[in-house]
């Protein structure tokens, strides 16, 4: 009988494939929308002393920049690559091992981008695939450890 593909291969392929770039402009969006409120909000409130300071967009280049490298040094090789080739088995294996519990990163990288991201878009290009390869995937996701009887 012939493996037929799965059926949400396709799109769940696409976005994670993308997901990497996503978060690379959301953090350069990010920087962008943070600097243009430091320039406009500074020479809005300059007439007035001490009355604006920018810890907020300082925090919010601070977090684009971490979406960004996590982006580039851990999305892109570890969830995107496996993602465009539909390695759906590679992204099954990449899991954190807590006690008998198995742990999708997908998980917790997209919940990170998720926090650091502008608006959750870059973690949701994670998380939405990752949702959709764990529990409507093309096989079972083991969540623990299998123990060999004694």
């Amino acid at each position: 009988m012939a493996e037929t593909e799965w059926q949400h291969a396709s799109w769940v392929s696409l976005v994670g494939k993308w997901a990497w770039i996503i978060g690379i402009l959301n953090g350069i969006f990010g920087i962008i929308w943070a600097l243009f409120q430091i320039i406009t909000l500074s020479a809005l409130w300059a007439w007035l002393p001490g009355a604006y300071a920018p810890t907020t967009e300082i925090w919010w280049i601070i977090a684009s920049i971490v979406g960004i490298v996590i982006s580039l040094l851990i999305i892109r090789p570890k969830f995107s690559n496996p993602c465009g080739a539909k390695d759906w088995d590679a992204l099954y294996g990449w899991v954190l091992k807590l006690g008998g519990l198995n742990i999708p990163w997908m998980f917790i990288w997209g919940l990170l981008l998720f926090v650091f991201g502008w608006y959750g878009w870059a973690g949701l290009a994670v998380l939405i695939p990752a949702v959709m390869l764990i529990f409507a995937g093309p096989k079972e996701y083991k969540w623990s450890e299998e123990k060999a009887p004694k």
